[in-house]
This record gives C-alpha cells, structure tokens and sequence, in this order.
C-alpha cells in the first residue's frame, strides 16, 4: 500500500461513519492573517452532508479563533494505524443534541469529497541517512511571502535537515535564524532532496530550538499540507522520502 492514498467516495463514508461512532480527537487547522491556527476537537456526529464537531476549546496563549460560514479549514485525525486528512468548508456554528440528551455547541463542516489515508509510520521522524543529502531554506511570513533574495530586511536562512516526517522536521541552522524568530512564527520553506532539482515548498511553525555544542538546531511543524493542491503534492513527496528513510535505517539494523 502506498503511504499516501486517494479514498473513494465509499472509503470516506466507511471511515467518518467510524470516527464518529468513536468520536475520535480532531486536529483543526486554519489560516490566520499570515499564520496558522491548531486547534482540538472532536468529531461527534455525521449526519446527511455535514460533519459536526465539538467546538474547540480556548487554548492558552492563543487568541479564540471566530469561525464564520465559508471559511476553509484543515481537518485530521487517526483511526487505525493511519492519519486521515482533509480539507472542509465551515457550514457555521450550531447546538447539537448528544446521546445522552446534553446540547453541546458544534463547529458544522460539509462533508468532504477527498480525503486523503496517510500511514502512521510518515508521522514517525525518520532521521536523514549519512549518505542522504535534505536541505531547507526558510524565511519570515509562509510559503507565499518567499523573497526574490536574502537581503538583511528580508533574509532567507538554510540549513541540513537531520530528522523529518509528515508533521514536521528538525535542521542544523545558523544561530542568527533562530534569534529572529519567537515559537509559534510561521515560515515558508523549501526543501530539496539530493543534488537533484526535487523540491517542494511548505508552510511551516517554529516549535523549538536546541542546542548541541556549537551546533543550533531548530524543530518546525508542517501546517496547512491539505488544503491545496500544491500542499498534497508536498506531502505525498514527503511522506515517500520519509518511508524510504524508515526502510535504509531498517536495513542497517
């Protein structure tokens, strides 16, 4: 089975109708001005040609998110060994009657017509082989905002990826990069696999830094990969190199 798969329209049912009855945790994703919003939920119902789920608690240090009809979110979450992924349209807000006869408030989506099954395995950080070569660069403000060049108002950084998977990845950067730049910030990335001209470009938030002697690494989050076409083409391309890491660590044990 390949690591990403393209459901049917009978899948898709199969698998909601599932997630439902398990009301399983939600992953809600949402652009916000020039960043992303990662918000909690829960999918509690699916009813005719709407998705209901719960209305996603206030997180701290995050501003309340105010959906509105026609907005377009990212929506993900795990049912068996695989992550399912894919991207909705907001129908508004509503009270839904649980079975157990409390009104809960919802966030109503329409039921998506693709959807997309991505192994587990691609969400496991696989660490870059030593005779592999995966490069990034990256700068201020998302993929869209990428500069012509580097100047000092509008640098672009790059640095070796060590570690990646689906849901993120971790670099070897300059210093000066990660002082730029506060937790939470949104870049545009492009990667680069080998010393062919494969790339693929991604939005992305810095989540932490570590420092190891003189070596300064920072972890990003992959953010918003199913909610274009540009976005899947993305993550199919990496999720296929992430598999092939997994298979060359496999073969050195």
């Amino acid at each position: 089975m390949p690591t990403l798969q393209q459901l049917n329209n009978c899948q898709i049912n199969e698998v909601l109708a599932e997630a439902a009855r398990r009301q399983v945790p939600v992953t809600i994703t949402v652009a916000v001005d020039a960043s992303w919003a990662t918000l909690h939920s829960r999918l509690l119902a699916v009813k005719t040609e709407h998705l209901f789920l719960a209305a996603p608690p206030p997180e701290a240090g995050v501003e309340q998110h105010e959906f509105a009809p026609a907005d377009k979110v990212g929506v993900s979450f795990k049912l068996k060994h695989h992550k399912h992924i894919f991207s909705a349209t907001v129908a508004g807000l509503e009270q839904l009657e649980l079975a157990d006869g409390t009104v809960s408030p919802v966030l109503k989506v329409c039921s998506p017509t693709r959807m997309q099954r991505l192994q587990r395995r691609a969400y496991i950080r696989a660490a870059v082989p030593a005779n592999r070569i995966v490069r990034a660069s990256f700068w201020l403000g998302g993929r869209k905002a990428e500069p012509a060049g580097t100047t000092p108002e509008r640098p672009v950084w790059s640095g070796r990826v060590t570690d990646i998977s689906a849901g993120g990845f971790q670099i070897e950067a300059n210093p000066e990069a990660a002082a730029a730049m506060d937790v939470g910030e949104c870049v545009g990335v492009r990667f680069v696999f080998g010393t062919s001209d494969e790339a693929v470009f991604a939005d992305a938030q810095f989540r932490h830094i570590g420092q190891e002697g003189q070596v300064t690494r920072m972890g990003f989050q992959l953010v918003g990969l199913a909610q274009s076409r540009e976005g899947q083409a993305a993550l199919q391309l990496i999720s296929a190199r992430v598999a092939e890491f997994h298979r060359a660590a496999e073969k050195r044990r």
